[in-house]
């Protein structure tokens, strides 16, 4: 019962786990955060990883000590006298085992199964990678977020006055563009201001230039931001984006240039004692928590600017499924 307590609950927290990096790698990146069910999800997932932890502690607990009430009933057993059950009944007679006792007499321990849960834990960590990424891309700060709450659109508009131009120099000290307020002139007549509008060229009144706003609230100001698709953020439809494909790259060809290779030295037994591991499983379920509490200040639509924590937490994740078959390599 045990054993599968621990089996249950990390299905459970795998599924939970999946369909959370799955939706979220697919927001667009002008979704409204917060999305009903992610936060929820979330904590879901927190709770089942930790379930498991628990339950494995209890298992190895019971396996290892004999305080545990149902050994005295076990000790009691193995000097009582057996009793056969089918007399009478031949081999050919006997019930075959039903599908339920069949799934739970089997050991899941062959080394096809433990590497198919390996590449199925791998490709959860891509999505997951990806997921963390596109988060960073969601929205570069509040302000963006309640434009697109606002009802935002995006349009020419002309400059009509510039305050605070600031360059913008790479390492080689070239001028790659300029920060600037600008006060800008919409086609409807409307006047809107954009503090920290991005430009490659020097702006000056007369300029063209696009800027993303709200009709319905013009004081909340504009975005501008030269070169850059500001339509993205008023993309509303689900589903993995080309960036969000050549993301995947790096996790994937970490996968099969460090945790491919090393899982098959350490070989299926090694894999196999780490995951039931309740020391291993307790680091994982630490990490997998840090990286559900990095997302959760994005997926809650609470964040700042800047996607730091996202990035400490994908590289954690990845530290992590690198670490553990180099653990099992080596023990």
């Amino acid at each position: 019962m045990l054993v599968w307590s621990v089996r249950i609950t990390g299905v459970l927290a795998y599924a939970a786990a999946a369909v959370l990096a799955v939706w979220t790698a697919g927001l667009p990146t002008g979704a409204l955060l917060p999305v009903p069910g992610l936060v929820t999800l979330s904590w879901t997932v927190v709770g089942l990883v930790w379930l498991r932890v628990v339950a494995l502690w209890i298992w190895w607990s019971d396996d290892n000590y004999y305080w545990m009430p149902h050994h005295w009933t076990d000790a009691r057993k193995t000097n009582a006298p057996t009793v056969s059950l089918e007399k009478g009944v031949t081999p050919s007679r006997r019930e075959r085992p039903g599908v339920f006792r069949r799934l739970a007499s089997y050991e899941y321990e062959s080394v096809p199964w433990v590497f198919l849960r390996q590449a199925l834990v791998w490709l959860l960590v891509v999505v997951s990678v990806v997921a963390l990424a596109g988060l960073g891309r969601s929205h570069t700060s509040q302000y963006v977020r309640s434009l697109v709450q606002a009802g935002a659109g995006y349009s020419a508009a002309t400059v009509a006055e510039v305050a605070d131009v600031r360059q913008m120099r790479n390492d080689e000290d070239e001028v790659t563009g300029y920060h600037a307020t600008l006060f800008l002139t919409l086609p409807d007549g409307s006047q809107v201001r954009s503090q920290g509008a991005y430009t490659k060229d020097k702006p000056k009144p007369g300029s063209r230039v696009e800027v993303l706003w709200a009709p319905a609230a013009p004081e909340l100001g504009g975005v501008v931001e030269d070169g850059a698709q500001l339509d993205r953020y008023l993309n509303r439809d689900w589903g993995l984006t080309l960036s969000g494909s050549a993301i995947a790259l790096f996790p994937l060809l970490l996968v099969l240039a460090c945790m491919l290779p090393t899982s098959v030295a350490a070989e299926a037994d090694s894999l196999q004692e780490q995951a039931w591991s309740p020391i291993a499983q307790t680091v994982h379920a630490a990490v997998v928590t840090g990286v559900v509490l990095a997302a959760l200040p994005y997926l809650s639509g609470t964040f700042s600017s800047g996607g730091v924590p996202l990035g400490v937490a994908g590289i954690g994740l990845l530290a992590l499924y690198i670490v553990m078959p180099i653990r099992a390599l080596v023990a």
